[in-house]
C-alpha cells in the first residue's frame, strides 16, 4: 500500500474504469468490484454483484486484510433498466434495477463504513437529473437514484461528527454504454468522455470540504471549456 486508498463499484468499464485510471495518476491505491473480472490494469478487483449483502460483507473482509483504511469510496455501479412508462414495468424488473442502484450503495456504504472512519474518508454516490427531478419514461431507474440522493441527505447527517464527507455528483451526459443504450440515436461525439466526467467527479471529491456534505453536484458545472 502506497498511501491513499479508494474503491469504486462498476469498476469495469465507463466512468468506473476512468475512475480508477486516473485515481492512480494521484497516487491511490485502487480497489474496485464489478460483476466480471474486467477491470483496469493496476485496480485490485473482486467480482461482486452490490445488490447481495452477502457478497458485499465477504468482499469488504477480504478488502480489510489489505487495508485499514478507505480514502475515498464512489458508489458508480448502477442498471438502466428499461426505458418505459412506470405501467409498463413488471415487478421483477423493478426490483432488480432498486436492488443495483439503491440496495448496493447501502450494502457497500454500510460495510465500508470502518475503514471509512478510520481514514476521515470521503463518499461519493453518482447519481442522475432524473435522481433529482423525475421525468416521464425514465422509470425504476429515476425512482431508484432517488433513493439514492435520499440516501445521501442521510449519511451526510450521520457521518458529520465523524468527519466523512458525503456527495451526490450527476454525471449528465456521458459517452458511455449506458448512455448509447438510453439514447441510441445520439451521436457521443457531442457529449463529454468518462474521463473528463470522471475528473470532474475526483476534484470535486478531493477538493470538498466537511462544510460541503450533503452537496448534490452537476459534473457538467465543472467541465470549464468541455461543454459546459
Amino acid at each position: 500500500m502506497s498511501g491513499r486508498v479508494a474503491f469504486i463499484t462498476g469498476v469495469s468499464r465507463g466512468i468506473g474504469a476512468a475512475l480508477a485510471e486516473l485515481l492512480q495518476t494521484e497516487g491511490f491505491d485502487v480497489f474496485g468490484c464489478s460483476t466480471s473480472a474486467n477491470w483496469p490494469t493496476g485496480v485490485t478487483g473482486t467480482v461482486c454483484d452490490v445488490s447481495s449483502d452477502t457478497d458485499v460483507a465477504a468482499m469488504f473482509a477480504e478488502f480489510g486484510e489489505r487495508s485499514s483504511r478507505l480514502d475515498l469510496l464512489i458508489n458508480n455501479a448502477g442498471l438502466l433498466g428499461p426505458r418505459t412508462e412506470l405501467e409498463n414495468i413488471d415487478a421483477a424488473t423493478w426490483r432488480r434495477v432498486f436492488e443495483v442502484n439503491a440496495d448496493g450503495p447501502f450494502h457497500v456504504c454500510k460495510y465500508a463504513l470502518p475503514y471509512l472512519r478510520a481514514a476521515g474518508g470521503r463518499v461519493v454516490n453518482v447519481s442522475s437529473s432524473v435522481g433529482r427531478v423525475g421525468r416521464g419514461t425514465w422509470g425504476a431507474y429515476a425512482c431508484s437514484k432517488h433513493a439514492l440522493e435520499g440516501m445521501t441527505d442521510v449519511l451526510a447527517e450521520e457521518l458529520h461528527a465523524d468527519g466523512i464527507i458525503v456527495l451526490s455528483m450527476n454525471p449528465g451526459g456521458t459517452a458511455t454504454d449506458m448512455r448509447a443504450s438510453a439514447f441510441p440515436d445520439e451521436d457521443p461525439a457531442t457529449l463529454p468522455t468518462a474521463a473528463e466526467i470522471a475528473r470532474t467527479i475526483i476534484d470535486q471529491a478531493l477538493g470538498a470540504k466537511l462544510s460541503d456534505s450533503g452537496a448534490k453536484l452537476n459534473c457538467r458545472d465543472f467541465l470549464g471549456g468541455v461543454l459546459g
